[in-house]
């Protein structure tokens, strides 16, 4: 059946330390569902002086604020509003109709209710609850903000949000657990585009060099120094293996990757990183806090196995032999080495990694469960 149409202000934040599009936005705006116009617009946040990603200063703060009220092209004319990451356009108005209401339904319905006439049905989008987020990526054991998690719920019940979409079962009982309302919570994958690499890649010399490829610009929380310790290991039992790294690391630490086995980049540009992830033998990311991992579903996507962490939603990405979980760096040297010297195993995870993606990120399967949930909150459905 012909799909009724939609049209959708899609809004998300830039990478705060590269300033480029978030890839999760960017992956919902190359796979619309059928039938939905994407208005898309992409904030700047300011980027952060200090190598932690969600490092928090003085600075970065005002510029945010600041940065929430200024002039910015919005779109007002569409059926439905889908924010990805917390990030509201044009702050300084759309909080008093996408936000606000949330925050006063319990504490004043009456206003609540007024500012509610105004607002148009939105969407939320995150790979992680509040909870999550604030545990494994600012390290708030102590529960200092449990008021933001609290504040949050209530944005996240209000009647004007018709949904959250999370990409994980990790993140949806996170978000079921901070209090949010059951049947607003879809879980719902990125699309994904599989693109193996050919058979004959997986088949090399045996004195060819082997490639393990390292991709996190948060240099403690993506484990650099984890990365660097395990392939130090790795080399011991076999010389003949590089790493190619890609991500900042401290300037007190550059010299330990000053080594002619290591390539280093600061930053990649996405089509150079789809490049590598299909050359490389090994994609390692030895993690200490992670919502999702793309990168981990990119070089999946492309054949590569992959040696991570077995934290946050990764155990739902790397499944069916598609590559190694752990925890300990020792261990992970051990699953690098057993995939850089055994050709069959590398091809075994490999193609099973692209299978893995192929069956659960498929682009039209997925942007037909985006379309329902757009469809229900509009009551199409």
């Amino acid at each position: 059946a012909r799909k009724l149409p939609i049209s959708c202000l899609l809004a998300s934040p830039s990478h705060p330390l590269i300033g480029q599009p978030r890839t999760a936005a960017s992956l919902r705006k190359t796979y619309p569902p059928e039938g939905v116009t994407y208005f898309f617009l992409s904030g700047k946040v300011p980027r952060s002086p200090q190598n932690g990603e969600y490092a928090i200063t003085k600075g970065t703060a005002v510029r945010l604020v600041l940065d929430a009220f200024r002039a910015q092209k919005f779109y007002r004319d569409v059926d439905i509003a889908h924010f990805i990451f917390w990030y509201l356009p044009k702050a300084a108005t759309s909080f008093w109709t996408y936000w606000l209401p949330g925050l006063l339904e319990k504490r004043a319905p009456g206003l609540a209710n007024l500012l509610e006439h105004f607002s148009k049905p939105w969407i939320q989008e995150n790979d992680t609850s509040v909870s999550q987020f604030l545990e494994g990526y600012v390290g708030d054991s102590d529960g200092k903000w449990r008021w933001l998690v609290e504040l949050s719920t209530d944005i996240l019940n209000s009647k004007t949000n018709k949904g959250l979409i999370t990409w994980s079962r990790w993140a949806a009982r996170g978000f079921e657990k901070d209090g949010v309302e059951r049947d607003k919570i879809n879980v719902v994958p990125l699309p994904m585009e599989v693109k193996p690499k050919p058979e004959s890649s997986y088949r090399k010399p045996n004195d060819s060099q082997r490639t393990v490829l390292f991709v996190g610009l948060d240099y403690w929380r993506k484990g650099g120094d984890i990365a660097l310790s395990a392939m130090t290991k790795v080399r011991k039992e076999n010389p003949n293996v590089r790493m190619i790294y890609v991500g900042r690391v401290p300037q007190e630490r550059l010299s330990e990757f000053k080594q002619e086995w290591i390539e280093r980049y600061d930053y990649l540009e996405r089509h150079k990183l789809l490049e590598l992830y299909s050359s490389v033998d090994v994609f390692f990311m030895p993690t200490r806090a992670e919502a999702y991992g793309i990168s981990i579903l990119e070089a999946m996507a492309s054949g590569t196995p992959v040696v991570t962490s077995k934290v946050g939603a990764i155990p739902e990405i790397v499944t069916n032999d598609a590559g190694f979980l752990a925890d300990d760096g020792d261990v992970m040297a051990e699953k690098l080495l057993d995939l850089l010297t055994d050709e069959e195993l590398n091809f075994k995870m490999g193609t099973s990694a692209a299978m893995v993606v192929a069956k659960r990120h498929d682009p039209r399967s997925v942007s037909r469960r985006i379309y329902s949930v757009y469809a229900n909150a509009l009551g199409l459905l």
